[in-house]
């Protein structure tokens, strides 16, 4: 159990995605090292930082503002100087007692020359925590002497990673977003895999082999498809059994009826002989209709078991056929002659229509005459009272028609008998087509050969 669980499909899919959760927030911080390190590193190395903290920049500005109270206002405007150029990016401004600026230097804010008490309050209150970073220390006792201001970009008192440029912070998204396309790499390589299992599964029962069974397939992983597979060989192996069974039943089943209509044939073969020898016994009418009655229950069981085996060597297909060029118009008047004393003894009146030249079918004329004598004995037991028997030849099809009750099925698949049976198997092993139309009206049988030729003239 313990292995199939690490095997399944479902549980390897979650695993992904349980990774891919945890990796996320678990890569961001190794991804962010590796983007902004290296620069960092390169930062502290290259440059050094001359300004410190903010705190640093106060405490020195503030001193130096008190170390400044009783100075000159040249060595005032000096030492400012020198601070900006201790830190050459910083802004420096002096505004005197008066409020009028005294000094300047690289100062990028917009500031008056004149300064009135309320727009210092203002200026104050603005640079309060904004950016750029500003310190405003006043000189002398009280501020007597002014105030003097320095201001400089906050990205430059910050830690390193500030002064970078915003290009990182591009760099650190498309990290993320490899991280991304790698999971939905990941779960595409998946589920192309697992489509690929199924599509060969597929195409395994699509494709039929020598036995008209597909193939069994190699199991390919311990999984859910794994398993689908195994059962798919299981259904080939149990359906190849099951078609191993049935031919040796059909075969068993052939032999029998082979074997019964042989030992059928024994006994009525005696039975007709001695019908022939108390024939002339019997003299009364009474005795001769009964003995011609049982004659006739001969005849038909001997034609039912005659096709009862000619089913049974069809089907086995060891029914001997020899196809040849038959001359239709001949073949069919030789037959119709052979049963027109039969059709007269049962008062049916017969219609034979052929055509003018002679037609050729390439067919078996055993198997063709064996179709026709199914076919009129059909009409002389089932359509008798309907008086008639139309047979009539065209170049590609052969009618048979009777006016008699019917069938009793609309199909000639269903129920029309061993007769039928043996008519749909001739017609349909000689490439030949056939239908029935049946009606209360009489019964239309067509046997139809696409192939058929008409031959110009006649026979000689």
């Amino acid at each position: 159990m313990k292995g199939k669980w690490r095997q399944s499909l479902q549980i390897k899919y979650l695993l992904l995605i349980v990774i891919a959760l945890l990796v996320f927030p678990a890569t961001l911080p190794f991804v962010s090292a590796l983007v902004y390190a290296p620069p960092i590193m390169m930062q502290k190395i290259n440059e050094p930082e001359p300004y410190g903290s903010y705190s640093t920049i106060e405490d020195t500005w503030h001193e130096e503002a008190e170390a400044l109270s009783g100075e000159q206002d040249a060595d005032i405007i000096e030492r400012l100087g020198a601070l900006q150029e201790k830190w050459p990016d910083s802004g420096v401004f002096w505004v005197g007692e008066e409020g009028k600026v005294i000094y300047r230097e690289n100062v990028q804010t917009d500031i008056p020359e004149q300064w009135s008490q309320a727009y210092t309050v203002q200026f104050m209150k603005k640079s309060y925590d904004s950016d750029p970073f500003t310190v405003v220390a006043p000189i002398g006792e009280d501020g007597n002497r002014g105030s003097m201001v320095v201001q400089l970009d906050r990205d430059l008192l910050g830690p390193p990673i500030t002064r970078l440029d915003r290009s990182y912070d591009f760099l650190l998204v498309i990290a993320i977003a490899i991280l991304a396309i790698g999971f939905i790499v990941l779960s595409w390589f998946f589920f192309r895999k697992v489509h690929g299992r199924l599509k060969q599964l597929s195409v395994a029962m699509a494709e039929r082999g020598p036995h008209g069974l597909p193939a069994p397939v190699k199991r390919t992983a311990d999984d859910e498809i794994g398993e689908l597979e195994m059962s798919f060989n299981q259904m080939v192996k149990e359906l190849e059994e099951s078609r191993e069974r049935e031919k040796q039943e059909e075969s068993i089943r052939r032999e029998w009826i082979a074997s019964l209509s042989h030992d059928l044939r024994t006994p009525l073969t005696t039975i007709r002989a001695s019908l022939t020898e108390v024939t002339d016994e019997v003299k009364s009418e009474k005795g001769t209709r009964a003995l011609r009655s049982v004659n006739d229950k001969i005849d038909s069981l001997s034609h039912l078991i005659d096709n009862l085996l000619s089913v049974t060597l069809l089907t086995s297909h060891k029914y001997p056929y020899e196809e040849k060029q038959v001359e239709m118009n001949r073949l069919l008047r030789h037959n119709v002659a052979h049963w027109y004393a039969m059709f007269e003894q049962k008062d049916i009146e017969v219609e034979v229509t052929t055509t003018e030249g002679p037609v050729l079918w390439s067919v078996d004329p055993k198997w063709i005459e064996r179709i026709l004598d199914n076919l009129f004995q059909n009409v002389i037991r089932h359509a008798a009272d309907g008086g008639y028997v139309g047979i009539h030849l065209e170049e590609g099809k052969l009618v048979v028609e009777d006016l008699g009750p019917g069938m009793s099925r609309d199909s000639h698949s269903k129920g029309a008998g061993v007769g039928l049976t043996i008519v749909d198997l001739m017609v349909s092993y000689m490439g030949l087509g056939w239908k029935a139309d049946s009606s209360p009206q009489g019964t239309k049988i067509t046997i139809e050969n696409p192939d058929s030729e008409q031959v110009i003239g006649r026979l000689a």
